[in-house]
């Protein structure tokens, strides 16, 4: 029915404009259907329908009906242009303003500082007590170290040294195996030992390679 419906005519009739607002268009209804009432254009009614009047009013009430129907599924009036600002504000909402964030104050966290505090401050002396029972004191140390002294032997054995009148086999056993034999003469190297009959008469220890004595000649030897 509505796309039999002349709205044009209509909107020529109640002289407003296709994309009029919705109230505006009721108001002008309302003003050309007291124009054309039959209270102020026919005196009794009499022959009213079929008066010039009572067709238009007849006809502006089917307009208006459809006009109504098409705003009931359209969502506008027909002929206006869609509300393209309302779809416009539906794709783009408004971005929600983030609530403020609350951070706890420092003050909360002092209590808790003060028991790690103590809580290290008691690690610590254990670990020094501990350590000071596990380590024993200087005096004890020290009568340790004297009675292994006091009950150690005092004359340790002396070293074998050569002397005066020592054999070969005992100065080969102090020695050992000398470099060089020549005659009654044994040489370590730049030191020497010298036999007489089988027997030590005399020696030179050199820095370079020391024989076992504490003397570099034997005394009353000729130098």
């Amino acid at each position: 029915m509505a796309n039999e419906i002349d709205f044009l005519e209509l909107y020529r009739q109640l002289r407003v404009s296709p994309d009029c607002s919705v109230d505006e268009f009721k108001r002008a209804y309302r003003r050309c259907v007291s124009t054309l009432h039959p209270d102020r254009t026919l005196p009794g009614h009499e022959g009213y329908k079929n008066s010039r009047s009572g067709q238009r009013l007849q006809q502006l009430n089917v307009q208006y009906d459809a006009a109504m129907e098409f705003l009931r599924l359209h969502g506008r009036l027909p002929g206006a242009p869609p509300p393209a600002f309302v779809a416009s504000q539906r794709v783009n909402p408004p971005r929600p303003t983030p609530a403020p964030s609350f951070s706890p104050p420092r003050t909360s966290r002092r209590p808790h500082m003060k028991w790690l505090i103590l809580v290290a401050l008691l690690a610590t002396g254990i670990l020094f007590w501990g350590a000071s029972a596990v380590t024993p004191s200087s005096d004890g140390g020290n009568d340790s170290t004297s009675h292994d002294s006091d009950t150690a032997p005092t004359d340790a054995p002396a070293a074998p040294m050569l002397t005066l009148g020592m054999s070969p086999e005992n100065v080969r056993a102090i020695e050992g195996r000398p470099v060089e034999i020549r005659d009654d003469l044994w040489e370590y190297g730049p030191s020497w030992v010298r036999f007489d009959h089988g027997s030590v008469v005399d020696w030179y220890s050199s820095p370079l390679h020391s024989l076992k004595t504490a003397q570099t000649r034997p005394p009353g030897a000729r130098n």
